[in-house]
């Protein structure tokens, strides 16, 4: 896959001393490789099993007069790196920060191969990104910048290939998301927004488990997939000589747990559906979904507004953030209101006037949406979602969707045309979907027979015939409500990323072996990773 019409694993590398470009990959690895054989034959072994670190770099930048003075041992990736005559100076990069290394020709222990230290002489076969340990003193330079005065250094892991160059090396946008361990190693600050994913993933089960939620894992391979129209993928498995599809949702294990009498179960699980991919769109995603057992959809209304909430205000410490260029204020109760209503106040007709859905599609048609629908139910969504929705900035909870829509929720007392449903919108953006779930067997088998069309299997919009969620609903479910916002994209929300990808560390992407590695790990034939 080309990269600018260049291969992207680098032809010209960057050496050590000057930051010039000089040397081809391959040639530059086995200058390393060399160096890697030169420490194992004074005794050095370059890849230990442990490092005997006491602390972190983090710690010491935050409070240094707590540490001044103190003995430490620090082990982390060589960044910089530049000797002076009897001096050398270092920067070493760990989970929490930076931190400059001192070394003295005077004060370093000498290489050991028992102690395993390499002495100020045998520095030469030093590389930046190298992983190294150092213990010594905390201290200040004359420059006044924090470090350790090294006494003893280690190699902790000898590294064969160079570290981009910081301001150019990790310009293309594919080699980044192919290679984000070296993103995120040449700007550490780019680790912040998967630590906040990890955060929320935590806030998550926090917040669900003080409400009286348990977890309970559902299974990603299952014989027949449902809980959604979506594309599956489909697997084999040898062991039992059958088809399985990736899980396209969790929602009907969840509900078997409710009828194992559990009445209040979530899981954080990973969603397979075999669709396109854009922005806003991956192939694997992750979602929390919630079930409660004796509640409906107004329930759940409140249980996501406070989610979001509690979200925002224990992994941000704030409540106002920047969405796709609105202010988005969390503290705010969220507005309910009725999808009929939104398109009327938007566009002057009233879906829940229209008899047929020949007078929906004239009236679509005067608004200028020319997408002819086969219900009034569907007409009313299509107009929403064309006038109405990309203009609810503020997180609002929708309500009111037709049941031509929504097979697997109860209809209203009020008016059995429309679902007990809800969606929530931040930003012109649908952020969850959430509803009553229909636990009368007989009216659920009746939807799911009308909505059957085998042709349509390949389709994304094709819900299949689950027999054994039917015969679990036969013996009996209670009243129950669930929620499902997707993980990834809250972390947009959260974070300002635009760009579904800026919030999964590995995306899905092509496979792909450069040329460059194809003739450093003698792969003669393209093979499958073209």
């Amino acid at each position: 896959m080309p990269h600018n019409g260049k291969d992207p694993t680098v032809l010209i590398e960057y050496c050590m001393e000057d930051q010039k470009p000089t040397t081809p990959l391959a040639a530059l690895r086995e200058v390393r490789i060399q160096k890697a054989a030169s420490l194992r034959a004074l005794g050095l072994n370059p890849y230990p099993a442990t490092s005997r670190r006491t602390t972190y770099a983090g710690p010491i930048l935050a409070d240094y007069a707590d540490w001044e003075g103190k003995p430490v041992t620090v082990s982390g990736r060589l960044l910089s790196w530049r000797r002076m005559g009897g001096l050398a100076f270092g920067h070493v990069l760990d989970q929490t920060g930076t931190i400059q290394l001192v070394l003295r020709r005077n004060s370093l222990a000498p290489t050991d191969a028992a102690a395993g230290t390499l002495g100020y002489e045998d520095l030469g076969l030093l590389d930046m990104g190298d992983i190294v340990e150092a213990s010594g003193v905390v201290g200040k330079t004359k420059t006044g910048e924090t470090s350790i005065l090294a006494d003893s250094f280690r190699i902790l892991t000898k590294s064969l290939r160079p570290l981009p160059e910081k301001w150019s090396g990790m310009k293309d946008r594919e080699l980044i998301l192919r290679k984000r361990y070296l993103d995120t190693t040449i700007n550490p600050e780019k680790k912040k927004t998967f630590e906040a994913v990890a955060g929320m993933l935590h806030q998550i089960r926090v917040f669900l488990q003080g409400r009286g939620f348990i977890e309970i894992p559902t299974p990603i391979l299952q014989p027949q997939y449902g809980g959604g129209t979506a594309k599956p993928f489909l697997t084999h498995v040898n062991a039992l000589s059958c088809d399985m599809y990736l899980s396209i949702s969790h929602e009907l294990y969840l509900k078997r747990l409710i009828a194992a009498g559990f009445d209040k179960v979530y899981t954080i699980g990973r969603y397979f559906r075999n669709e396109g991919i854009d922005r806003s769109h991956h192939p694997e995603f992750q979602m929390v979904e919630t079930m409660t057992a004796y509640e409906n959809y107004e329930y759940n209304m409140q249980l996501i507004e406070d989610l979001f909430r509690h979200i925002a205000e224990q992994v941000f410490g704030r409540t106002v953030f920047t969405v796709r260029g609105h202010e988005i204020d969390f503290a705010r109760p969220w507005p309910r209101l009725r999808m009929a209503d939104l398109v009327r106040e938007k566009t002057g007709v009233d879906f829940l006037s229209l008899a047929t859905p020949d007078d929906a599609n004239t009236a679509l048609a005067g608004i200028g949406v020319h997408d002819p629908q086969p219900s009034v139910g569907e007409a009313l969504v299509a107009a929403f979602e064309e006038k109405v929705a990309p203009q609810l900035i503020q997180p609002t909870l929708v309500f009111g969707h037709p049941m031509e829509i929504s097979p697997l929720a109860k209809p209203m007392d009020s008016d059995p045309r429309f679902a007990e449903r809800f969606e929530i919108f931040i930003a012109g953006m649908e952020c969850g979907d959430n509803w009553s779930e229909q636990n009368d067997p007989v009216q659920l088998l009746e939807r799911w027979r009308a909505a059957y069309r085998p042709e349509d299997r390949d389709s994304g919009e094709f819900h299949p015939l689950d027999f054994d969620f039917v015969e679990m609903l036969e013996h009996g479910m209670p009243p129950t409500t669930g929620i499902g916002p997707g993980i990834e994209r809250m972390a947009m929300i959260f974070t300002g990323a635009e760009d579904i990808y800026d919030v999964i560390f590995f995306p899905l992407m092509k496979p792909h072996l450069s040329m460059v590695n194809r003739r450093i790990y003698g792969v003669e034939e393209p093979g499958e990773t073209e």
